[in-house]
């Protein structure tokens, strides 16, 4: 216990919820840390405790306002830097931008790689993330990192559901690998979606692949983003004679009409961990349910601490 209270964690403003959850099952307090908006929104932050010559931890998810968010990381960084800290770790349960890492089009950025290479310039000498969007994000971070994965928490609490007749659907051919992983530790049959893509936010089913009738339906995914194909999905199952079809991410964004879209939907219940805040969401969406990461991020950080 004598070494966990050593461990200095400071938190952003981003989800300050799993930061306290964070430095709770490390036995630790938050550091004194303090962050405010000038009148014009620039970032203010002054660290109110001495960290000279030491390694700190800044728990800082990067999601909406990303730009803000990212900004705050990086200002704290850059404050921690100058004030002398030995080493910097970027805790970011969810990395912002990760789904702009490659170019589709010339004149396009990769700005999940520029990302990267602000954390690096602020002084962030490593990073904990968890359930990077592509092998693509995880490359771009030439850093020490440690990158979790979400699928034991999630795993667990279908387990503890003890449902039957359960059938695990990748929601598409690419995403078939880890169906099939998710499948073994649920002990779980397998289907895949064949499916084509109209536009960003639109897509056509047009077969499933495997056996679903009387099933119940576990989908599970790194992103709930605007939740239009896995509502596309939940809708094709059902009338496919699927019984009830559960919905799991480790990341719920949830943007544009994303919460009206799965209350309207088939879905018994929509899965997602608490790496983005969803005080709000849980108001407004009432078949959610938050799981916690925070203990996976606890024992990163002791390891690395």
């Amino acid at each position: 216990m004598g070494a966990r209270n050593k461990i200095k964690i400071f938190s952003g403003t981003s989800n300050p919820e799993i930061a306290k959850k964070i430095s709770a099952c490390l036995g630790s307090k938050l550091g004194k840390l303090t962050i405010s908006r000038f009148p014009d929104n620039e970032t203010y932050c002054r660290f109110e405790e001495e960290i000279k010559g030491e390694h700190i931890f800044i728990i800082q998810p990067t999601c909406n306002p990303a730009n803000e968010n990212l900004i705050e990381l990086l200002v704290i960084s850059d404050a921690a830097k100058r004030s002398g800290a030995r080493t910097i770790t970027a805790v970011l349960p969810y990395y912002g931008y990760a789904r702009q890492d490659r170019q589709s089009k010339p004149g396009e950025p990769i700005t999940a790689a520029l990302v990267a290479k602000l954390l690096k310039a602020s002084g962030v000498n490593s990073v904990i993330v968890m359930d990077l969007h592509s092998k693509a994000v995880e490359g771009a971070l030439k850093m020490k990192k440690i990158h979790l994965h979400a699928l034991p928490v999630i795993v667990k609490y279908f387990r503890r559901k003890k449902l039957k007749d359960l059938c695990v659907v990748a929601p598409d051919r690419g995403a078939l690998r880890n169906a099939r992983k998710q499948a073994r530790l649920l002990k779980a049959g397998v289907a895949w979606i064949d499916k084509r893509r109209l536009a960003a936010s639109k897509v056509l089913v047009q077969k499933i692949v495997g056996n679903v009738k009387e099933k119940n339906c576990v989908i599970i995914d790194d992103i709930i983003s605007t939740a239009s194909t896995i509502c596309e999905v939940s809708r094709f199952l059902k009338n496919a004679g699927a019984k009830n079809i559960y919905v799991a991410a480790t990341h719920g964004v949830f943007a544009g009409q994303a919460i009206k879209k799965l209350s309207r939907a088939p879905i018994k219940e929509v899965v997602v961990t608490d790496t983005i805040p969803q005080q709000n969401t849980k108001k407004r969406l009432k078949k959610l349910k938050v799981l916690s990461v925070a203990e996976l991020f606890a024992r990163a950080i002791e390891r690395i601490a």
